[in-house]
């Protein structure tokens, strides 16, 4: 760089400061809004960009799919599902030569987890049941132990470091035993890394597959997933797939009316409707988000452009001066797009702070699990290097056009107080306000459609009583039997009107099914939701029983069905009562009709339901209270419930505030939504602030130019300083 090029940048960077400094109002302003856009911004921009990412992590992840079936649901339409049955692993390495690898999983719910002394609970999802294959297949990384072959024995496990940690205090585990489902040892053969939080398979334990006689076994659903040769054509293959549904998949209890592969990369954002798949996300809520932010950030890039606007007399007599001295446009440009950059540099480090601020906030309205928002800031030196480039991108696109008009007005006019009105400029600047109207409007719009959507909700009819409902987490897998001591305990107080029993809790309950109707053939299926219960449910929660009856004791009610209204409705069944359904292989009699009631998200459309009696797999205990406080009753179910089960710990939610807890998502949307509106409004209404001088005083800055420059402390004109 020459000395004279080198002296002009220098004098540019002091002309800028000094106007800075001279003018703080304008400034304040300024950095302060670029500080907050790029502080928004980037998290919704790392956000997006994590649920980008899911999966990449993995090796040939663009040669991995998970195998989704399309089961028949009626006139609802067709089901998705990625739940397959054991045996298709092996027939799909049998005929395809395409496929050159496939592993399976099988997520086991909550576990009570033991070892030696020690008893822990698990977490939902959290222990799987994998094929030997399966930490090579998805490249999950070991600290000790062989990837490839820590899972080839029976009874064998790998657990996470963290899980170790949990379960043992070290990592030094190999060879150590765990006892899980009461009786199932387990010998730690492994310890891997966390689970990346990119990644759509969230573990803490692996145990083999090879423990279980399930090959064969068409009774046994899990995810199927295959890798691709590399030279496979996946739509080809996705074509051999009906001929091969009707010689193999014949005898499988699901009708599938067709198979395709989900890539890997797309089970985050592209998965949200297929049953069977874990980790995913909203893709509108993913996409929202960073639009929300990146309208944000060009409202504040408006909105500089508007303030420097109101600055237009006086930033034109100083481009007067400074060509008559001898600058050129270029020179001038250069000068006012550098005062823009040098603003934006300055809020570039508040930028920063504000994210750290911002993101716990940012957290919980967008996700109650931080690790779902992406890595901060400080953690990855190429955000901020990312940050820093955007921040100077955003300098120029807000000081260009400013630069631009005031760089090209010509000295004549500008001293006869002739100033051009531009109306290209001024069409362009109206065209900015009403943008950030819009914004602003609809931010306003979109804050109060939330709050009107959740406080709708709230008041929804969702078929049953959700009030005064009690939930203990049982575990897993307990039977009627096992239950009925202390559910006859627990009838015995006063203040208990009703206890029963269900497999899953409502708000995210229930398992997709093929069920045959009576006079239908074997592959005219329906696909239902199916809820297994225990006896007085129906009478807990207050289902309306429109046909027919409930399940009794009276009856030899074991393998019959309840329906609801939607799936009479799909079956053509006027009168319901009487008419068999066959599931799993089972045949039994319909005995009642419920009115329709939404045990899954209520976003999602009432589907055709059959509750039918369950005695083996009850995961959840329900306890109806009458007209009394829960802490008058609490106590007393809780020691019952140490009698019944010590090695569990006691954990209770009410049914109502479950409920609430679903639509707090909305809720968030609604509060994030308003935050927008608030920026939004504060941004559109700035440079009218500025205009009137409240904020920002013109006249009284031009009163200064006409008294003395404002280029030179000492209050001397300094004409060398102008060009």
């Amino acid at each position: 760089m020459l000395p004279h090029q080198t002296s002009m940048i220098k004098n540019y960077l002091i002309t800028a400061i000094r106007y800075i400094y001279k003018h703080k109002g304008y400034a304040i302003l300024n950095i302060a809004g670029l500080a907050v856009g790029l502080a928004v911004f980037s998290l919704t921009a790392i956000f997006f960009l994590f649920h980008l990412s899911f999966n990449d992590f993995t090796k040939d992840a663009d040669r991995i799919y998970a195998i989704v079936q399309v089961l028949p649901s009626g006139s609802a339409g067709n089901n998705h599902s990625a739940f397959t049955r054991a045996p298709l692993r092996h027939l799909l390495l049998d005929e395809f030569s395409e496929i050159e690898a496939a592993t399976r999983w099988i997520n086991t719910g909550r576990t009570p987890v033991r070892q030696r002394e020690k008893k822990f609970y698990t977490e939902e999802r959290s222990i799987w049941i994998v094929d030997s294959n399966f930490l090579a297949f998805f490249s999950f990384e070991m600290i000790i132990g062989d990837a490839a072959a820590a899972l080839k024995d029976p009874n064998s496990a790998v657990l996470t470091e963290s899980a170790a940690r949990k379960y043992f205090g070290s990592i030094d585990v190999v060879g150590q035993k765990l006892t899980a489902w009461q009786d199932l040892n387990l010998v730690v053969k492994g310890v891997s890394k966390d689970v990346p939080h990119n990644s759509s398979l969230q573990y803490d334990v692996l145990v083999s597959s090879n423990t279980f006689n399930w090959e064969t076994n068409w009774n046994i659903s899990g995810t199927t997933f295959v890798r691709l040769a590399e030279q496979a054509d996946r739509t080809k293959l996705e074509q051999k797939f009906p001929v091969f549904i009707d010689n193999q998949l014949s005898s499988s209890p699901d009708f599938t009316k067709k198979m395709y592969l989900l890539p890997l990369t797309d089970l985050n954002l592209n998965s949200f409707n297929t049953w069977g798949l874990w980790r995913k996300q909203i893709p509108e809520i993913i996409y929202l988000t960073f639009v929300v932010g990146f309208i944000l950030l060009l409202i504040v890039c408006f909105n500089f452009m508007n303030l420097t606007t109101t600055q237009y007399v006086q930033r034109a007599r100083e481009v007067g001066v400074r060509k008559t001295m001898g600058a050129s446009g270029n020179q001038l440009m250069w000068q006012f797009l550098g005062e823009s950059i040098l603003l934006s540099l300055i809020a570039f480090p508040m930028a920063i702070v504000l994210n750290e601020i911002m993101r716990p906030v940012f957290v919980y309205l967008i996700t109650s699990d931080p690790s779902r928002v992406g890595p901060h800031l400080r953690s990855d030196p190429l955000l901020l290097i990312a940050l820093f480039g955007l921040t100077i991108l955003v300098g120029i696109i807000a000081g260009i056009y400013p630069a631009l008009v005031l760089s090209r007005l010509e000295p004549v006019r500008i001293f006869r107080e002739n100033l051009p009105t531009g109306k290209k400029g001024t069409r362009l600047r109206q065209a900015l306000i009403v943008l950030q109207m819009v914004a602003a409007i609809f931010s306003v719009l979109a804050a109060l459609i939330s709050f009107n959507q959740y406080y709708y909700l709230l008041r929804f009819d969702v078929g049953y009583e959700k009030d005064r409902v009690l939930l203990v987490k049982l575990g897993t897998n307990h039977s009627g039997e096992r239950l009925r001591p202390l559910k006859e305990d627990l009838n015995r107080h006063p203040d208990v009107a009703y206890v029963s029993a269900a497999v899953w809790a409502p708000a995210n309950w229930g398992s997709a099914r093929n069920v045959i109707p009576e006079g239908a053939g074997e592959k005219e299926t329906l696909t239902m939701n199916t809820y297994g219960i225990g006896y007085d449910f129906i009478e807990l929660l207050d289902l309306q029983v429109v046909q027919g009856r409930s399940f009794s004791r009276e009856f030899a009610d074991s393998g019959n069905f309840i329906i609801n209204e939607t799936a009479a409705s799909i079956l053509n069944w006027e009168k319901p009562v009487g008419k068999k359904l066959s599931m799993s292989g089972q045949t039994g009699v319909v005995v009642g009709v419920t009115k329709d009631f939404n045990f899954k998200e209520l976003l999602f459309p009432i589907w055709p339901t059959a509750l039918y009696l369950d005695r083996q797999n009850l995961n959840y205990l329900y306890i109806k209270l009458a007209d009394a406080p829960v802490s008058r009753v609490l106590n007393f179910i809780e020691n019952r419930w140490r009698e019944f089960a010590p090695d569990m710990p006691f954990e209770y939610s009410m049914l109502n505030e479950r409920f609430e807890k679903n639509l707090s998502g909305i809720m968030r949307w609604g509060a994030m939504a308003g935050m927008f509106s608030v920026f939004a409004m504060i941004f559109f209404f700035l440079p009218g602030l500025v205009r009137s001088g409240i904020l920002y005083d013109p006249a009284q800055n031009q009163r200064n130019w006409n008294s003395q420059s404002p280029w030179c402390d000492d209050g001397e004109y300094c004409p060398a300083h102008l060009v």
